[in-house]
């Protein structure tokens, strides 16, 4: 688990350098993702003749998790990784809050003033800066506010979708980022246009980076109790912040730095909240 957050947590930084080399955005998220749907159809071939029944519920969760990974992309590689990383991990509140509605899952005593709680530090994120009329808020603030909303919508399906595979989850939540990426980029106008060395860098990303990032987070969420899984995916928040500090001289202020408190210990009582005392063992 720590090892699958340090590289989300770092994630940010080949986009860039991808970005760097005239490669656009949304073209390098295309291809990450097809270097890594690559990998995770191969590890699923043994499933192909169950693709057409699951179809329904793959393709609802392909849906929502392609929104969802590329809007956290293009939001790591033009806004403030740690911003971006803090408002997106509203996604744990989001979770309880459409579990509730979608499948009906009772909420618990803590889930209102954590909600609260989240977004009192939202908007004390994107409200920092008092001499802009909107404060801080920018585009890739509200890509990482509909990254984690969408990744919500996604965990959600998982949870109901409890025939599928890990090895289909996975295929799932990776196959129609490239599809949905090219799109966004043609709509906007992006030509698709850099060296061949960005092209296989970006594949190459998808293919050792990304595979590796959501077969680490797999095997983590498989075989340690939630509670623990969520503190420890926490990791990727202290390594996203240090490295874009570090690497490309960001740093958040005093304000933004209370809000992403406030996000992370409601995401963290929500989690908590919702633990019944028999999940706390190793699942069978």
């Amino acid at each position: 688990m720590l090892f699958g957050s340090a590289l989300w947590g770092l994630y940010w930084l080949p986009l860039r350098l991808i970005r760097d080399t005239g490669l656009s955005g949304l073209w390098t998220v295309a291809l990450v993702y097809t270097g890594s749907t690559a990998v995770l159809l191969y590890l699923a071939r043994g499933e192909r003749g169950t693709l057409w029944r699951e179809r329904r519920p793959m393709l609802g969760i392909g849906l929502t998790a392609a929104i969802s990974g590329t809007a956290f992309s293009i939001g790591v590689i033009e806004g403030e990784v740690a911003r971006v990383l803090i408002l997106f991990y509203l996604s744990p509140v989001w979770s309880v809050i459409l579990a509730h509605f979608l499948l009906r899952e009772p909420l618990a005593p803590v889930t209102i003033p954590a909600v609260a709680l989240a977004l009192v530090g939202a908007v004390m994120m994107l409200l920092a800066d008092t001499a802009m009329p909107l404060g801080r808020l920018g585009l890739a603030d509200l890509l990482g506010l509909f990254a984690g909303l969408f990744f919500a919508l996604t965990n959600v399906q998982l949870r109901a979708a409890g025939d599928l595979s890990p090895r289909l989850k996975n295929l799932a939540a990776s196959v129609l980022v490239p599809p949905l990426a090219i799109a966004a980029a043609l709509l906007l106008g992006q030509p698709f246009s850099a060296p061949p060395t960005a092209i296989i860098a970006s594949l190459a990303v998808g293919v050792i980076w990304m595979s590796t990032m959501i077969a680490a987070v797999q095997v983590g969420v498989s075989n340690l109790p939630l509670q623990r899984s969520s503190v420890l995916l926490l990791f990727e928040l202290v390594v996203g912040a240090v490295s874009a500090a570090l690497l490309a001289g960001e740093s958040l202020g005093p304000w933004e730095i209370a809000g992403g408190l406030c996000i992370v210990a409601a995401g963290l009582a929500v989690v908590r909240g919702r633990m019944p005392a028999a999940a706390l063992k190793r699942p069978g």
